[in-house]
C-alpha cells in the first residue's frame, strides 16, 4: 500500500468512523426492511397482485409512522452505537457544521434539525414519493382489474362488477357505451364459465390419467 493509498483509507475510516455515517446506515436500514417484504412480493411468481398491492399500502402506512414516530428511537440507537464503538457522539443542539469541502453556507440550523428534517423526513419524504410515482392510482387500480382475471383458487378473485366498473369509469369511458357494458357483462359470464368448465375437465382429465396408474 502505497502512501496515496494510506491517505485515502485513512480518509474513509474517519467517514466510518461517524456520527453521520452511522446515523445514515441506521436511516437506510429501517428503509429497507420495510421496502423488503413488499419488493420480496413483486419478485415472487406466485405472488397474486391483490396481495402486493395491499403490501403497498401497507408500506405507505409504516413510512408515514415512521416519519412521525421513529425520529427519537432512531437517534437513541445511534448515540447508544456510537457509545458502544467510542464514536463521537454530536451535540444535538449545536448548530451544525457543513463538512470542509462543501459549498453549501452554514444556515445557523442545530444538528437535532439535520438529523430529523434535512435527512430523516427528506429520505423517508422521498421513499413515499418514489412508491406514488411508480405505483399511481389508475395503475394501482388497473392491477386490481387485473387481478380479478387471476386463475388461483378457481378464480376466486373474479368479479364481473369491478371489471365492468373499472372499464368504463377509470380506463375506457369514451370506448363503452351502455349496449357495450350490456355486452361486455354477458362476454364475461360467458368467460368465468368457460373456464370453470375447462379447468373442471382438466381435472377430470388427470384423476383419469391418475387412476389407471394406480
Amino acid at each position: 500500500m502505497n502512501s496515496e493509498q494510506r491517505t485515502e483509507a485513512v480518509f474513509l475510516r474517519g467517514i466510518m468512523e461517524s456520527f453521520n455515517f452511522v446515523f445514515m446506515l441506521y436511516c437506510l436500514r429501517r428503509i429497507l426492511v420495510v421496502n423488503n417484504e413488499f419488493s420480496q412480493a413483486l419478485q415472487r411468481k406466485d405472488q397474486d397482485i391483490e396481495n402486493a398491492m395491499s403490501l403497498l399500502k401497507t408500506s405507505n402506512e409504516r413510512f408515514k409512522m415512521m416519519r412521525e414516530n421513529d425520529r427519537e428511537s432512531l437517534l437513541e440507537e445511534v448515540s447508544s452505537f456510537c457509545i458502544k464503538h467510542d464514536i463521537d457522539i454530536l451535540n444535538m443542539d449545536d448548530e451544525y457544521k457543513l463538512c470542509e469541502h462543501s459549498r453549501r453556507k452554514s444556515q445557523g440550523i442545530t444538528n437535532l434539525h439535520h438529523f430529523r428534517c434535512e435527512l430523516f423526513n427528506n429520505i423517508i419524504d422521498m421513499q413515499l414519493t418514489e412508491l406514488d410515482d411508480r405505483f399511481t392510482e389508475t395503475s394501482t387500480k388497473l392491477l386490481l382489474c387485473v387481478a380479478c382475471l387471476s386463475p388461483n383458487d378457481s378464480f376466486s378473485t373474479f368479479n364481473k362488477e369491478k371489471l365492468i366498473r373499472l372499464a368504463f369509469f377509470f380506463f375506457y369511458p369514451s370506448e363503452f357505451s351502455i349496449v357495450d357494458l350490456m355486452i361486455l357483462g354477458d362476454q364475461l359470464d360467458t368467460y368465468i364459465i368457460d373456464l370453470v368448465v375447462m379447468m373442471s375437465s382438466l381435472v377430470l382429465k388427470v384423476l383419469l390419467v391418475l387412476q389407471r396408474k394406480c
